[in-house]
């Protein structure tokens, strides 16, 4: 949190890196953690069953669950402990493979690839709005309503009722919000909907989570599926919102990439690789706890310690990226290498595909098949909202003109 190194943390993170692999910090308000800086290291403690991201596994655990924490940090009523321990990414083990097994049906490739037309008729439409303005945020009139009109309609929230539920879905996102109240009115939605789709199938998610059901025959509860929806809700609309300008500002900063992908359109998907490392808005992995005494990286690590992730400082690292700070939209990584934006493990983020294929098909949209869009501010004039201990920097607004 020293302002130093906010205010510029590759370099910060540079130099945590070559100091130790694991360095011991502390956030505001909670007890100190290990945080690990290096791109291989992250990797490995994503996927070591030895860390749980329930700290309630750990042996020997007293006191409040993580699910406990939630409930009370965010002031929600009782009735979301439900919910909060139904989340996906809050389960280890054979808890978390069971649930995953379940939801992977409805992020197939086959449905993500199928979207492709509908995004691309939703982006030319706010598109077009913005040029008829002339100038407006890009957040606010394009990449917010872009993701939460694709995640709605990807849960199968109908038309009518889609302006309620993303004016719930943003209020997740802003610190003045109710956010008990936008909280319970989506959780009632949905709980409706389920019992819809239940009655009458549809071609979305919240159709495909009801009726999938494994080899053995075991189905997601009720809480599951909320829990579900309101995770796609948060992780996918949110973070692929912040990501779009973030990597229009990074092409902006670096002309002559965004001259390569003009000349070379068809490089932009495998482009969006090397924008999610530059341009991604989450900064850090979830804790993870140690579940008996043990080394990792070479440090010694005691039961019940947390550790954490820097994304930012995986995506920075030069044993993996040569010239890391360079944007290069033309990198290719060695087999098995890679950047951490989705993160790594069994956690792996399920919708990796949806965000990619946003991401691509907004940077296509906005800079490739327009050469128009201006930035109307200067860069010392954008202001961010640091939304979460860790780095976590979301623009407030981005002024543009088109």
């Amino acid at each position: 949190m020293n302002p130093e190194f906010a205010d510029d943390p590759i370099a910060s993170y540079a130099r945590l890196r070559e100091r130790s692999p694991l360095v011991r910090v502390g956030f505001p308000g909670g007890p100190p953690v290990w945080l690990i800086t290096r791109n291989e290291d992250i990797k490995a403690a994503l996927s070591d069953p030895r860390l749980v991201v329930d700290f309630s596994n750990v042996p020997g655990h007293q006191g409040f669950s993580v699910v406990d924490q939630m409930v009370a940090s965010l002031d929600l009523p009782d009735e979301f402990r439900d919910y909060v321990a139904a989340n996906m990414m809050l389960k280890d083990g054979q808890d978390h493979a069971r649930q995953r097994r379940l939801v992977t049906p409805a992020f197939t490739v086959r449905r993500i690839k199928a979207l492709r037309p509908r995004i691309e008729e939703i982006s030319a439409r706010l598109l077009d709005a913005l040029a008829q303005k002339g100038s407006g945020d890009l957040i606010e009139d394009y990449s917010s309503p872009l993701t939460g009109t694709v995640i709605c309609e990807l849960i199968g929230i109908d038309e009518a009722d889609q302006p309620q539920v993303r004016k719930w879905m943003n209020d997740y996102a802003d610190a003045d919000a109710d956010l008990a109240t936008s909280a319970q009115g989506m959780v009632d939605y949905v709980k409706k909907l389920i019992v819809r789709r239940r009655a009458e199938p549809a071609d979305d998610m919240i159709s495909a989570l009801v009726q999938t059901s494994d080899e053995d025959g075991d189905r997601l509860s009720e809480a599951e599926i909320i829990s579900m929806v309101l995770l796609v809700v948060n992780n996918g609309h949110h973070s692929t919102s912040h990501f779009i300008p973030n990597a229009v500002l990074a092409l902006f900063d670096n002309p002559d990439q965004l001259a390569l992908l003009r000349a070379r359109p068809d490089a932009l998907p495998h482009a969006i690789d090397e924008l999610m490392r530059v341009a991604n808005p989450v900064p850090a992995a979830g804790p993870r706890y140690a579940t008996e005494d043990m080394e990792f990286a070479g440090v010694s690590i005691r039961k019940g310690d947390a550790l954490t992730g820097s994304l930012l400082s995986a995506n920075h690292d030069p044993r993996v990226f040569p010239e890391p700070e360079r944007c290069d939209v033309e990198r290719v990584l060695k087999r098995g290498e890679s950047h951490l934006a989705f993160g790594a493990g069994p956690h792996y983020c399920t919708g990796a595909a949806l965000a990619n294929l946003e991401g691509e098909i907004a940077l296509d949209h906005l800079l490739l098949q327009r050469d128009s869009l201006e930035i109307t501010v200067g860069r010392d004039e954008l202001r961010y909202t640091e939304a979460t201990p860790g780095g976590a920097r979301l623009l407030d607004a981005l002024p543009v003109r088109l």
